[in-house]
């Protein structure tokens, strides 16, 4: 990639504030939210069920149709959001298990491609096939790839810019003695503000239109927690780094 340079070890913002407490307070608080999210489904599917039932109605008004469609539009939404509130808030269930990366690509790699398709760029994806595995929960470390890099992709798309995504051995972005394999999703053409940083890992916050939930990269982090990654970001000369670090298995 021409805009995208070699691999450089600046500082990096990491999102720490979210190791959770084993205790049972968390897990009374995870049994409620679990609840209240399956009762919220409930309701929604209520609406969703009616609306689509009355909007089969050839007589309805324009203007009554066009507000019902508004209003199982919305309850869809809302749908959307009570499925991605569990894992933000630690609530999933983590089953880890030595995982070979370059195995593991290929069975995803379709998904991760998905974002990069619907913006109309490409994305260079680096991957040797030495890497050493990682102790993970497969389902949760591809929720994190597509997170980081539906951001990426859509920073990129917005200024015209381009993505990679690298994969490297120990002793390649963070020090041997470390043990730890680094994976790094990046992107050209826009940064975060430095004043925007920390904020970006808070739930809800959104630089972008209301069409966008906020908890994308709050997800992310909770879930590399929980699988005792790092997730750190920096952001600067026009490049935009998420840097995702796991020890070695």
């Amino acid at each position: 990639m021409e805009n995208i340079k070699a691999v450089e070890r600046p500082q990096f913002l990491f999102a720490d504030q979210f190791i959770l407490e084993d205790s049972s307070n968390a897990d009374f608080y995870a049994l409620l939210l679990k609840g209240l999210t399956h009762k919220l489904n409930n309701l929604l599917a209520v609406i969703q069920g009616f609306s689509s039932l009355i909007l089969m109605d050839e007589g309805l008004e324009e203007t009554t149709a066009e507000n019902l469609s508004h209003m199982k539009e919305a309850s869809i939404n809302a749908s959307k959001l009570s499925e991605r509130i569990l894992p933000a808030a630690g609530c999933s269930q983590i089953s880890t298990q030595d995982l070979k990366i370059s195995e593991f690509l290929p069975m995803v790699e379709d998904s991760l491609q998905e974002p990069f398709n619907a913006a109309g760029i490409g994305i260079n994806i680096k991957c040797p096939a030495d890497i050493p595995a990682i102790i993970a929960d497969p389902s949760r470390l591809k929720d994190i790839f597509l997170e980081l890099l539906a951001n990426a992709a859509e920073a990129a798309a917005e200024a015209g810019g381009q993505a990679s995504f690298e994969i490297y051995k120990p002793g390649e972005f963070s020090p041997a003695s470390e043990n730890r394999v680094d994976i790094l999703v990046r992107n050209s053409g826009t940064v975060i503000p430095e004043e925007n940083m920390a904020k970006i890992w808070e739930p809800f916050y959104s630089s972008k239109d209301n069409q966008h939930l906020g908890i994308g990269l709050t997800t992310a982090a909770v879930i590399a927690t929980q699988m005792n990654m790092k997730l750190g970001v920096h952001s600067a000369d026009n490049i935009t780094t998420f840097w995702l670090s796991s020890p070695v298995a």
